[in-house]
């Protein structure tokens, strides 16, 4: 069996490969999260509405084109996260902040807009 080493130590080819997975799918409900489908050059991802390139590779290319109050959002919610905040705790928090109403503005856009 093939090993190798990962920040926690040595592990098996699968745990590398199920570890991989689980980063690339986290990253993709991120970006569909963000609905990054709606900036993307991916004509794909804008018929599917969701993301179906490499997802680890989305975000580097399309947040930047996201509005930035958008972005302020989620990257709050990351730090949130980070700190081991709840998520009703970081609800409370951001409740009535331009950064989250620009947010469900932003995903209640791109939900009305048509295939």
């Amino acid at each position: 069996m093939t090993e190798t080493t990962i920040e926690t130590g040595a592990c098996s080819a699968s745990d590398a490969e199920a570890a991989r997975r689980h980063v690339v799918g986290s990253l993709r409900r991120a970006n569909n999260l963000l609905c990054l489908w709606r900036v993307c050059g991916s004509a794909a991802c804008r018929r599917a509405r969701c993301c179906r390139g490499r997802a680890h590779l989305c975000a580097k290319r399309n947040d930047s084109l996201l509005p930035k109050p958008v972005r302020d959002f989620f990257l709050s919610f990351l730090a949130a996260q980070y700190a081991g905040a709840s998520f009703d705790e970081f609800r409370d928090a951001m409740e009535g902040r331009d950064e989250t109403n620009a947010f469900f503005a932003w995903r209640k856009a791109c939900a009305g807009r048509s295939r």
